[in-house]
């Protein structure tokens, strides 16, 4: 992948991240960087005050730095900040971190050498991943702490942390791989450590993870749909069109895809049901506002992704440098709530067609799934850990945008908390990964209670993928390990991709 700091894709992100290539520079931006470091040295030259370059940093920005301390300011600038807690990212996030940061710094503006991000760069070659602390960034000043994990060991300091996720000196294995150490000049700590590509990097892969979520729920609600005897009707075309939508007439032509050719379809043909409850009904509109979210999502961050996040900048054509407040995360953390939100609600709706199962009336179905219940208690309590997770999603939804705390002495009085919403994300795309495993969980018993009707090709395909695993049930049996095979297809994406070749297929 040859890196300009302005050509990264959500495709070709999501492919590096999977599959991660040698990373090398385009010449255009390598003049850039010259040029930009050459800003710092003409400032310097001058003798003016500037911040990041000749004076400490934060509240301590009055504080006018010796020329012979510069080099050294630096170097405790990374010390002093990485003071991160919790355990450390899994390797492929610090990937994605790595490649964000020197994406961003490519661009022109931060006054950074060359040799610097070179360094940075055969770190990434070389498979060498810091070991990064999850926790400490406010998402303002940019993700200083996990930044300064990420920069320590440039200067032979802090942790690599191997395949196996021990922790490794950072001085060992550069000194085991031959890459020598960087002495850091001025601004470049600052320029390091200031950013968000920790928030960005944490908002790219769960916005990858909602995309698959949003096919595989997209498959669940029509497996359930079927085996309840519900109807496509309210799917149709012409519904949502009207509405004028875009992701609610997506969502509802998914849907009505995934359950043609279905036999269960022809259980309408004398119905006396007049429409569907609304956990089926409305999934077109509830999951289209979640599609729509997924499609604005995306151009935020990979603009973010091609952005300059650090402070000051460097203006080349005017030769001077500017404070601002790029390093702020907003639009991260508004984006990473606005996901959480909606995502809590599509699994809040998965939630209540689990709890239609466990009854008669809504699923047509024997009680809690079972043919003799009360003599077996059946599906009665993966639905209420269904409920257990869809509830904790509500309390993680809680926008982390919405909250501030002022730091450094107040100079930092206003502050994005994007990686706090980032780790609530996260934990509501496992929840809800597992909500949508005890639906298919279901809908796989439902089928096989009422097997008179074949599956649409969907449904069939996901149903023979669960009976690899988990047999039907004619009596009480522990679930736990039956969810989380079904909960490893969510999160692999299995399901996701079966939904997407029998939609091409179709189309």
């Amino acid at each position: 992948m040859i890196l300009d700091g302005n050509s990264l894709t959500l495709a070709n992100l999501s492919k590096e991240i999977s599959q991660p290539t040698h990373l090398s520079i385009s010449e255009g931006s390598k003049e850039l960087v010259r040029r930009s470091r050459k800003v710092v040295d003409h400032v310097l030259a001058t003798g003016k005050t500037v911040y990041g370059v000749n004076t400490g940093f934060g509240r301590l920005a009055n504080k006018r730095i010796s020329r012979e301390n510069l080099s050294q300011l630096q170097v405790n600038l990374l010390r002093s900040h990485a003071a991160g807690i919790g355990d450390y990212f899994p390797r492929k996030t610090v990937r994605l971190i790595l490649l964000l940061k020197i994406n961003s710094l490519l661009r022109g503006y931060s006054g950074i050498r060359l040799k610097v991000i070179e360094a940075l760069i055969a770190l990434y070659n070389h498979d060498l991943m810091p070991a990064i602390r999850e926790k400490g960034s406010v998402g303002a000043s940019g993700d200083l702490a996990s930044l300064a994990d990420l920069a320590l060991p440039l200067i032979g300091e802090g942790s690599f942390l191997s395949e196996d996720s021990a922790v490794q000196p950072a001085l060992e294995i550069l000194n085991s791989h031959q890459l020598d150490l960087v002495v850091l000049k001025e601004k470049e700590g600052l320029s390091l450590i200031n950013g968000t590509q920790v928030s960005t990097a944490l908002a790219i892969e769960s916005l990858l993870s909602i995309k698959d979520i949003f096919y595989t729920i997209s498959a669940a609600g029509a497996f359930t749909t079927e085996v309840m005897l519900g109807t496509d009707t309210a799917f149709r075309a012409e519904i949502q069109k009207a509405r004028n939508q875009a992701g609610q007439e997506y969502a509802g032509k998914i849907l009505y895809m995934l359950m043609q050719n279905s036999g269960y379809r022809d259980a309408h043909i004398n119905c006396e049901r007049v429409q569907d409850f609304y956990s089926l009904r409305c999934m077109p509109q509830v999951h289209g506002s979640l599609y729509d979210l997924i499609q604005h999502a995306e151009k935020i961050l990979i603009r973010e992704a091609n952005s300059t996040t650090d402070n000051p900048v460097t203006l080349i054509d005017e030769q001077i440098i500017v404070s601002g407040g790029n390093f702020h995360a907003a639009p991260i953390a508004h984006i990473m709530d606005y996901l959480a939100i909606a995502l809590t609600d599509v699994a809040a709706m998965s939630e209540r067609r689990i709890a239609a199962f466990q009854e008669t009336s809504q699923s047509s179905l024997p009680m809690f799934l079972m043919q003799e219940a009360g003599l077996y208690s059946g599906f009665m309590i993966a639905h209420v850990t269904a409920a257990a997770l869809a509830s904790e999603n509500k309390s993680l939804a809680h926008p982390a945008s919405v909250d501030t705390i002022p730091t450094s002495a107040n100079q930092e009085d206003h502050v994005s908390m994007a990686p706090n919403a980032g780790h609530q994300l996260r934990q509501i795309i496992d929840n809800t990964s597992n909500i949508i495993a005890i639906e298919l969980l279901c809908a796989a018993q439902g089928r096989d209670l009422n097997p008179k009707y074949h599956l649409a090709p969907n449904s069939e395909d996901i149903y023979q993928l669960i009976r690899m695993e988990v047999p039907y049930l004619k009596a009480d049996s522990p679930l736990s390990a039956y969810i989380e095979y079904i909960y490893k297809l969510v999160r692999k994406g299995d399901i996701a991709q079966s939904a997407i070749r029998n939609i091409q297929e179709l189309t």
